[in-house]
């Protein structure tokens, strides 16, 4: 993953991280005690990603995608909702292996694979 962050960064392409994002990558970190991995991704990879701030109407629209998905029998997690409400957004491609986004209309790149 990190390997194909670096390829994209490199040819030129714009990676964004928004809040939700930061938060789920720090707290997977946190959780699992790994202090150097933390550092690592506050030096080095925070620095190659542009941060991009929800906005009042992601928050509209991760609440229709949410209504939308109950309405199909799906529960999906809100930090994955906000994540496509920005993707629509910025008509960007979240790279992501967690297959709960092939139910949202978003592209989706599974960077652990690609």
């Amino acid at each position: 993953m990190i390997q194909r962050l670096t390829t994209v960064v490199s040819a030129g392409h714009q990676v964004y991280r928004c809040q939700p994002v930061y938060y789920e990558v720090v707290r997977g970190l946190i959780t699992t005690n790994a202090t150097s991995k933390l550092q690592h991704f506050q030096t080095v990879l925070m620095p190659l990603l542009d941060r991009v701030a929800l906005t009042d109407a992601d928050w509209q629209q991760a609440a229709r995608l949410w209504a939308s998905a109950a309405t199909a029998g799906k529960q999906l997690a809100d930090v994955d909702l906000l994540i496509a409400a920005v993707a629509q957004r910025l008509s960007g491609i979240v790279g992501t292996a967690d297959d709960d986004f092939d139910v949202l209309p978003v592209k989706r790149e599974n960077w652990r694979t690609t």
